[in-house]
């Protein structure tokens, strides 16, 4: 009997520990999921928290494009027209002071007691600063994490993984966000629900790595990127890469559409495969949004994705650290003229090769309005049923191409625009014969338009006092519509070089590129000096001088940086005016001064916001009864890079990519 009553007592405390083990395990395991529900519910709220302050600064930039504006319905749509020429652009604040600016690429910051210009809309920042003043727990945002990107120049002999910034760099501060919302003057207590700090960065100032770059001489011609064009054809030596690094990008990046030889991070290109390169390129259609969908050896092109895919390329091929703050992964352009609010979709170049006897006649007579008599061109316009005396009005939804020309430069007879145009084609075209446009006359016989070709035409047409200089190939800018000539008799051409001049206008209006959205393209108004250097760098200078150097691209665009920034460009037509500014930089002569148009004139924009929103937000509390701003408990946190595309004109978002940040 006292063995069994012992038997049972082990029973009941075996069966004690075990429950006891049970319930220690059930409260263990029910702590840590409320901890790790507690941890994935700050998160999340982290993250909704990151995504309104997006929200919220987005709202404040649409503000600004509203408030710096007269609003107009033009052709159905609303259009905000700047107020003043420096609206173009958005409003700087935060940024360090200095000439040449120190933080190029930094458009704002959150700061507290925000001095930024109208139209600018303040942040709203407090005074607790996200590097300085750590949170009550200890977290604070560094100077390297503020600089992850690399788009902050680094400290003077930084290793490449370190992303310190210059010392004139201020850190963001923090936005206190309550019920309400963002609040300047929140004070500390229960109702804050978070804080986020951000920084906006022109991205669009940068060279969109996602396109530029050309496999370097000898193995490439002058011929091939020197006429410039595309942003394809800048020169990213001068932004910071070695040759070997070049090869490594446009291997990587255009392995199917230029097919080198060799393997990652060594691969090697020949004068074939430069050719390949090039013609792969000026035949894009597509803007460059995407890849060219060619296979080589089973591998097709790639494209960077994410900043942070861009910064790990870096580092696995070796290229320079710093060369990262010129380099962009997102840029995003509508091909639509901005001069006069035309809003006219630009006339792609490559119509002109249309124009030719034996060409498709409906094509020619809907895009010039010309039908083929014999030995030269009748000119109907696009609906006419015999020869026009005058040319119409524009379309705005399917410009023709002298309607086009009239409109960028009016006050001219129909005889002298039709002679500007034949010469456009005789610069265009592969032969050597005068294009001769015959026109309605007020009595017979009709009048006729020349254009100037190395052939002369026959009698009565004015021959050039010396003989013209044809490019005989097709045009790749508008700006090589500078070798176009006015006045045969005079030798004289259009006029994109001196200030003021009315012929400017045709730079906006014409396009190498057909897309209607493209990449690659950057903005006049960059104050990235290297990286408006790079799309100038190996230009050439005159059909028949040497290219621009890298030391001269570099002082060519130090000197536009500073001309943007007292006066920024509001249109492609600002090219003449900045050439005019910062002439001595340039060559002599009206080719040589012409070059600034004919390198930027299809690579740069004004009318496109495009920025990187960098934004980091907490979620977390204050403890009771605190005062002090600086002692929030942070619970949770989120970054994100936005990049994204704002038209200027429209206030409309044409493209975003929201890239979530991991640390």
């Amino acid at each position: 009997m006292r063995d069994q009553r012992g038997v049972a007592l082990i029973i009941v405390l075996a069966l004690v520990v075990l429950l006891s083990a049970l319930i220690v395990s059930y409260l263990s395991r029910a702590s840590v999921d409320r901890q790790a529900a507690h941890g994935s519910f700050n998160e999340t709220k982290a993250d909704q928290l990151a995504r309104s302050a997006i929200d919220i600064v987005l709202g404040d930039l649409k503000q600004e494009i509203v408030t710096g504006s007269t609003a107009s319905t033009i052709n159905g749509a609303i259009i905000y027209t700047p107020t003043q020429p420096g609206f173009i652009f958005p409003a700087r604040s935060g940024n360090p002071p200095g000439s040449p600016d120190p933080v190029p690429n930094l458009i704002r910051r959150s700061v507290h007691n925000d001095s930024i210009a109208a139209p600018g809309v303040g942040s709203r920042a407090c005074s607790t600063n996200s590097t300085t003043d750590p949170s009550k727990n200890g977290r604070s945002i560094s100077l390297r994490r503020w600089n992850k990107h690399y788009l902050i120049p680094r400290i003077t002999g930084a290793t490449p993984s370190d992303t310190t910034p210059v010392p004139l760099f201020t850190p963001p501060d923090w936005v206190i966000i309550n019920s309400t919302g963002p609040s300047a003057s929140a004070t500390a207590g229960p109702d804050i629900v978070g804080r986020y700090a951000f920084a906006i960065y022109d991205e669009g100032g940068l060279i969109d790595v996602n396109v530029a770059g050309y496999p370097p001489a000898p193995n490439s011609s002058v011929s091939q990127f020197g006429p410039k064009g595309l942003v394809s054809f800048a020169d990213l030596t001068v932004a910071g890469f070695s040759t070997s690094a070049v090869n490594d990008l446009v291997g990587w990046r255009n392995y199917a559409s230029s097919q080198p030889t060799g393997a990652f991070a060594s691969f090697t290109f020949t004068p074939v495969s430069a050719t390949t390169y090039c013609n792969a390129v000026l035949a894009n259609t597509t803007g460059f949004l995407r890849t060219s969908g060619s296979v080589f050896n089973g591998r097709t092109d790639q494209m960077f994705l994410s900043r942070q895919m861009l910064i790990e390329y870096r580092s696995s091929t070796g290229f320079s650290a710093d060369a990262l703050q010129n380099l962009g992964t997102f840029s995003r352009e509508l091909n639509v003229a901005t001069w006069n609010n035309s809003r006219v979709p630009r006339f792609p170049l490559g119509k002109l090769n249309e124009v030719l006897a034996s060409g498709d006649a409906a094509k020619i007579r809907a895009d010039f309005g010309l039908i083929w008599n014999t030995d030269h061109w009748d000119y109907y316009g696009p609906t006419g049923s015999t020869l026009a005396s005058s040319i119409g009005s524009l379309v705005s939804t399917s410009p023709e191409f002298f309607q086009l020309l009239h409109y960028a430069i009016p006050g001219h007879t129909i005889g002298e625009i039709l002679a500007i145009g034949a010469s456009i084609i005789d610069q265009n075209d592969t032969d050597q014969v005068t294009t001769i446009i015959e026109y309605h006359g007020a009595a017979p016989p009709n009048p006729r338009a020349y254009g100037a070709d190395t052939i002369p035409a026959p009698s009565p047409a004015p021959s050039p006092p010396v003989p013209p200089f044809v490019l005989n190939r097709s045009l790749r800018s508008a700006g090589e519509l500078g070798y176009a000539y006015r006045n045969a008799a005079t030798n004289t051409t259009l006029d994109f070089y001196t200030s003021g001049t009315q012929d400017a206008s045709l730079l906006d209006l014409f396009s190498y590129s057909p897309a209607t959205t493209r990449a690659g393209i950057i903005n006049l108004n960059s104050r990235n000096s290297l990286a408006l250097a790079a799309v100038l760098g190996g230009a050439i200078e005159a059909q028949s001088s040497t290219t621009i150097s890298s030391t001269r691209s570099k002082t060519a665009a130090t000197a536009l940086v500073a001309a943007t920034s007292s006066n920024p460009a509001s249109s492609r037509r600002d090219l003449a005016r900045l050439t005019h500014t910062i002439s001595g930089s340039l060559g002599t002569g009206e080719e040589r001064q012409e070059v600034l148009s004919r390198a930027f004139s299809d690579t740069c924009q004004t009318r496109t916001w495009n920025l990187m929103i960098d934004v980091i937000a907490q979620s977390g509390r204050y403890p009771p009864s605190t005062t002090n701003l600086a002692d929030f408990v942070v619970e949770g946190e989120k970054r994100y890079w936005l990049h994204i595309a704002i038209d200027r004109f429209t206030g409309q978002v044409i493209d975003q990519q929201l890239e979530a940040v991991y640390e």
